[in-house]
C-alpha cells in the first residue's frame, strides 16, 4: 500500500503532551455586558493555551463586535468594542507564561447553510513565542453565554481524518494495492460536543502569485509514520515513514 496524504495539517512540536481540557467545567458567564442594540447578541468563547487559562468572550451584536481582550469577563471597556467585525484584527492577547502571545489577525462570519443566518464564526490566530505557527477555527455563534461553543487555540493537538459535520466522509477507506489512497486529514483541537474545531494552517494564499504557498519554511515538511499490519499473525508490524509534501 502506498498512502498519499494530500491534505494534512500537521504541527510537530517538542512538548510534553497535556491532558485534555474538560470544556464542560469551563464557566460560561460574563461579569459585565454592554447594552446590546440588536436584542439578539450571539456568543462564542475563545480559549488560549494548552490548559485554556486565557478565556476571551466574543459577542456579535448586529454589526458591532465585542472582544474580551483581557479575559476579565467585562465587555464594557472602550477598547473591547469594534464598530464592525472586520475591525477586530491584529489584536494581541498575552499568555500568563510571559513568553507566548496570540495575535488575532482576522474574524469573520458566514452562513451556516446556504441562505441561512450568519451563525458560523471564523477566527485566524498567529501563535507567537517559543513555538510559532498559525491556526484558524470554524465554530458556531450561539444565543446565550451558557450555550456558547468554544474555540481552543494553542491547545492539545490530535490528528484525524477530515470530517464533514463531524462525520467521516462516505466511502473513506485505506485500500491495498499499487494505487495511491487519498486520506484528507487535519491536526488540531476538536470536540464535537462543545463545537470546538481549531486546526493548524498549512498554507497561505499569495495574491501576487495567485496561488497557495506552504506555511512551513522551505525544506521543512511534516512527516507521518504508519505501522501496517503484518501478513502473518504474530509477525512484527511493517513500519513506513512518509513526507507530507502535498496539500489542498
Amino acid at each position: 500500500m502506498r498512502p498519499l496524504l494530500t491534505a494534512l495539517s500537521v504541527l510537530l512540536v517538542a512538548a510534553v503532551p497535556a491532558s485534555a481540557v474538560d470544556y464542560a467545567k469551563i464557566e460560561r458567564r460574563l461579569t459585565k455586558e454592554p447594552a446590546y442594540k440588536s436584542g439578539s447578541p450571539k456568543y462564542a468563547l475563545l480559549l488560549f493555551g494548552r490548559e485554556a487559562k486565557v478565556r476571551s468572550w466574543l459577542v456579535l451584536d448586529g454589526e458591532t463586535a465585542y472582544l474580551d481582550r483581557n479575559g476579565d469577563g467585562d465587555l464594557t471597556a472602550k477598547r473591547e468594542r469594534f464598530a464592525k467585525l472586520s475591525d477586530c484584527k491584529d489584536v494581541e492577547i498575552a499568555d500568563p507564561d510571559g513568553k507566548t502571545r496570540y495575535v488575532i489577525t482576522s474574524i469573520g462570519t458566514y452562513p451556516a447553510k446556504e441562505g441561512g443566518p450568519q451563525s458560523q464564526l471564523s477566527v485566524s490566530v498567529d501563535i507567537k513565542g517559543p513555538v510559532e505557527y498559525r491556526q484558524y477555527c470554524d465554530t458556531e455563534l450561539r444565543d446565550t453565554p451558557k450555550k456558547a461553543a468554544v474555540a481552543h487555540f494553542h491547545g492539545p493537538l490530535t490528528v484525524g481524518p477530515r470530517t464533514i459535520a463531524w462525520k467521516l466522509p462516505p466511502r473513506l477507506a485505506l485500500k491495498t494495492g499499487d494505487d495511491p489512497t487519498d486520506l484528507p486529514a487535519l491536526i488540531g483541537t476538536m470536540n464535537a460536543e462543545h463545537g470546538c474545531w481549531v486546526v493548524v494552517r498549512t498554507h497561505n494564499y499569495s495574491a501576487k502569485e495567485k496561488e497557495d504557498k506552504a506555511a512551513f519554511p522551505a525544506g521543512v515538511r511534516p512527516v507521518v509514520e504508519i505501522a501496517f499490519p503484518p501478513k502473518k499473525a504474530g509477525a512484527a508490524a511493517v513500519k513506513r515513514r512518509y513526507k507530507l509534501d502535498k496539500f489542498c
